[in-house]
């Protein structure tokens, strides 16, 4: 059973450079130092500077720091993973300007001791989360590294997300070339970055070895990390994880394609697109008013935010086609998924009958390209509707994660290349009862679950963090990709073992994904499969769904408070 979260007391600890942390010790000799500012904002929709200092040279890190905002339909209790904050904590308040701070926690040191660093990077869509959520929390995690004689710090951090940290247009790539740089969005992404350059500098008086950093996240974290492998100018990282997520899972948007979402905020807002000063208004909204825009711009509660490709932030244009090898310097690299990753689209699927989904297919595909991919999954005329549905999550569950990550595996050159398929079903009370649903892994890596789970989930559980721990020391987990193409499964039966892709084909398909590469085209199938699953064509129509026309009255009584005028306030056509 995991240890409390309940602090024991506190400690001070001396950081070169910058001052001292006041942290929380718990049992074991653990400690953690909370809200701690790594990067600081001049202004809203600009690049994050690295923080090099502290008032006074102190930080109080006994207390949460500030959260990035959220859509207000995502805040409150993650049903995906329901664990919540530690008591002692309470609910962080939401601060754009101020939301670029981390936990860090840590064993017991002395001097000297360089231990492998393991930074996490929450999910979300890019579009909501953030790393106060309980299920984050690595007291348990890190005091189980202890435990087994492996100890390891474990960082974990915000960063900003939704139109916070993804918004581009034209008008953010002129602000920022009169601010010296080059781009027109990503701002999320240089945020981690500025968050691995911290760590670089500062983890060793944390006990962390600055050259042996892993990185690793889920579902919009595993698409981070994928996007720092093919950086053009990386943050300092040695390692990587990429869970439920990878480059190509949430599609990189052009700036033609940005700019719709760019001007269809400003016409919700009231503020015309056209104006030289639409960004410099766009910054006097109250920042949870641009969040509260977010759900009904997009359309839908499925939507996403978007990395750009500006020619700046990458290395090459990153498509489905071009997924190539990690560069030689990455020394570790693991992807993975869970088996049930196509129920997060279950609402989209449910709102479109096979017509529907055929004619969007046929914007990207040929019609007998069409019909030999549904008949591949068994989408024939007559399907019933829940038989539909569930076909169309498999479809979804292979175009945005599982073959992204089957290449990925093939096409790496990296000698410790390892990839896993968590396929433990929940057991739990909940609509997700029965799946192994999408964010299900992470109840488990954490070890902050372990009250709902049974003796062998909680073995399974901490086999798994094993295994993290031991790739972040540079160990292998269980055979490499190159030895055989063995991939960890995890479940369903409460084990783990590593399976062959022969073993593993009637659950996975992998022949499936084949037949479509063997059409050349998979790009267009998973161009097409986003388009239907994240609702693209919604974006901009204002619809009434989803509470939208409420939010957007809320919304201009808000600007109405702070201008005294209301602006244009008529939908976009779709």
């Amino acid at each position: 059973m995991p240890v409390s979260r309940t602090p024991t007391g506190k400690i001070r600890l001396p950081v070169a450079g910058l001052g001292v942390v006041e942290g929380l010790s718990f049992t074991q000799g653990v400690h953690q130092f909370c809200g701690i500012p790594y990067a600081s904002l001049s202004k809203r929709l600009t690049r994050s500077q690295l923080k090099d200092s502290w008032p006074n040279g102190f930080h109080d890190g006994t207390k949460l720091g500030s959260s990035a905002p959220n859509p207000p339909e995502y805040n409150g209790d993650d049903p995906l993973v329901p664990v919540d904050i530690a008591p002692h904590f309470g609910d962080p308040s939401e601060d754009e300007l101020n939301c670029l701070v981390m936990n860090i926690t840590t064993p017991s040191t002395d001097p000297g001791t360089k231990l492998p660093v393991m930074v996490y990077i929450h999910g979300g869509s890019l579009l909501f989360g953030g790393a106060n959520k309980g299920v984050f929390d690595s007291v348990n995690f890190v005091t189980h590294a202890v435990a087994r004689n492996t100890p390891v710090v474990s960082v974990n951090f915000n960063y900003r997300v939704g139109l916070g940290g993804f918004l581009a247009s034209s008008a953010i790539k002129a602000d920022l070339e009169r601010d010296g740089h080059q781009g027109f969005g990503n701002f999320g992404l240089y945020d981690q970055q500025v968050l691995l350059n911290w760590v670089n500098r500062y983890i060793a008086s944390f006990g962390g070895d600055a050259g042996n950093v892993t990185i690793y996240g889920e579902s919009a974290g595993g698409i981070s990390v994928s996007h720092h492998i093919v950086a053009k100018e990386p943050a300092p990282f040695h390692r990587a994880i990429a869970m439920s997520g990878n480059l190509n899972t949430i599609p990189i948007w052009t700036l033609s394609h940005h700019e719709k979402r760019y001007r269809a905020l400003l016409e919700y807002l009231g503020i015309d697109p056209d104006s030289p000063s639409s960004l410099e208004q766009l910054r006097s909204v109250p920042e949870h008013v641009v969040a509260s825009a977010t759900i009904p711009v997009e359309g839908h509660l499925n939507a996403t935010g978007n990395p750009c490709y500006d020619g700046v932030f990458h290395a090459a244009k990153p498509t489905f086609n071009t997924i190539a090898s990690p560069p030689v310097w990455l020394k570790s690299y693991m992807v993975g998924d869970t088996a049930d990753e196509g129920m997060l689209f279950t609402e989209a699927f449910h709102e479109r009958d096979l017509s529907t989904i055929k004619s969007q297919m046929m914007a990207w595909l040929s019609p007998q390209a069409t019909d030999t991919i549904l008949e591949l999954y068994g989408i024939t005329p007559g399907l019933e509707r829940e038989g539909l549905v569930k076909r169309m999550e498999e479809m979804a569950a292979d175009a945005l994660f599982k073959s992204h990550n089957w290449v990925a595996a093939h096409r790496s050159n990296i000698p410790q290349t390892f990839g896993y398929h968590f396929d433990q079903v929940c057991s739990n009370e909940s609509i997700f009862k029965g799946q192994a649903y999408h964010a299900l892994d992470l109840l488990y890596l954490f070890l902050n679950f372990d009250e709902h789970l049974t003796e062998g989930q909680r073995k399974l559980a901490r086999n798994m963090a094993d295994h993290f721990i031991d790739f972040a020391y540079g160990r292998d987990p269980w055979p490499r990709m190159s030895e055989g193409a063995r991939w960890m499964r995890y479940g369903p039966d409460e084990t783990c073992k590593p399976v062959t892709e022969t073993e593993d084909d009637k659950v996975r398909k992998y022949s499936r994904m084949q037949k479509i590469m063997d059409m050349g085209v998979y790009q267009e199938f998973t161009q097409a499969v986003d388009w239907i699953a994240g609702e693209r064509d919604k974006m901009g129509a204002f619809p009434r769904n989803h509470d939208g026309g409420e939010c957007k009255q809320r919304d201009m009584e808000a600007l109405t408070a702070l201008s005294g005028e209301v602006g244009r306030q008529e939908a976009i056509p779709a």
